[in-house]
């Protein structure tokens, strides 16, 4: 077992991130990271504020957020595909 700041989650994976630096740090590129954190979330307005908070701040677009829920795994994700839809209204 591993030991963290109460602020870092540490999860398994089949398919680690892609890196992006920024300022001498290695991420995990928005879409991803926006994603692994609202798969957490149980609130579906919580999802809905995570994904638009991403968006409006051009960190990613709708289509890269797709893109990369269509890669990752299906575990967590009902509620952020219920979200993602809002993006692209029928």
């Amino acid at each position: 077992m591993r030991r963290a700041h109460p602020w870092i989650l540490f999860e398994r994976t089949t398919r680690p991130p892609g890196v992006v630096q920024r300022d001498g740090l290695r991420l995990a590129s928005p879409a991803r990271a926006c994603l692994d954190l609202a798969r957490r979330e149980a609130n579906p307005r919580a999802v809905v504020a995570i994904l638009d908070a991403v968006v409006d701040a051009r960190l990613c677009t709708p289509g890269e957020l797709h893109e990369e829920l269509e890669q990752s795994s299906r575990r967590g994700t009902a509620l952020v595909r219920q979200a993602l839809r809002h993006f692209y209204p029928t």
